[in-house]
């Protein structure tokens, strides 16, 4: 009985204090993106987040852990929400070519849900363009953690479409237009929407775009086995 009260209190002081921690990680995520590292001070964050400065010493060191923080959470989304857990553990090269094409087809739905339309990928891309411009150490955990990582996932899915070898220069290349095509519609959003009349972009909206990158992509592949079927 003991024990189960203890675990009963422990779980109630955790609950707030996570709650503070993502509460922390979210307001960063937005200031860092928005007005830079250096710009956004502790006090800021802080009252963004509706909690106390001095939670980010505790929950993170300072600024720059949460920093660091904030690089974990976007890993952990890309991987989770873009990526598919599924394919984090499939070995691409068991794959047929035509399982493998599915496969790529289904993360450029996801990834395009998710730029188009999850609130948080504004944040995100900020975030990232930001350490693109300027790295820190938050970038090297960014690109260890998901870029490196889910690119050279993407390659090996390519080379079993295409018939090619994922260390390939095409192979690599071929990858960043498909990633690029994606980034586009959340990197150029006003543009995009503003071209197309759209007042925002729903369900309808998402497949569409979706449809043109995945025909984009299916041709490609297709064109690089010499299947033109």
């Amino acid at each position: 009985m003991a024990l189960v009260w203890y675990a009963a209190i422990m779980s109630k002081v955790r609950e707030p204090d996570e709650g503070t921690r993502q509460a922390l990680i979210r307001a960063a995520l937005d200031l860092f993106g928005r007005q830079g590292f250096e710009a956004s001070s502790i006090r800021q964050i802080a009252q963004l987040a509706g909690v106390n400065s001095a939670g980010i010493a505790y929950h993170f060191g300072g600024k720059a852990g949460l920093r660091e923080a904030c690089a974990g959470v976007i890993v952990a989304t890309m991987k989770q929400r873009v990526l598919g857990p599924a394919v984090l553990t499939v070995e691409p090269a068991s794959l047929s070519p035509d399982a493998a094409l599915d496969t790529i087809l289904a993360i450029v739905d996801r990834a395009t849900a998710f730029m188009t339309r999850a609130l948080e990928s504004e944040m995100i891309a900020r975030f990232v363009l930001r350490e693109i411009i300027e790295p820190s150490s938050a970038f090297e955990a960014l690109y260890e953690g998901a870029f490196g990582p889910v690119h050279g996932r993407l390659c090996m899915l390519w080379a079993a479409a295409a018939g090619t070898e994922p260390d390939a220069r095409e192979t690599k290349l071929a990858v960043f237009a498909m990633v690029g095509q994606v980034l586009y519609f959340r990197l150029a959003r006003p543009i995009v929407m503003r071209r197309m009349g759209w007042e925002t972009i729903a369900e309808d909206e998402e497949k569409a775009i979706a449809a043109i990158i995945r025909a984009s992509v299916r041709a490609t592949l297709l064109s690089a086995r010499g299947d033109r079927s």
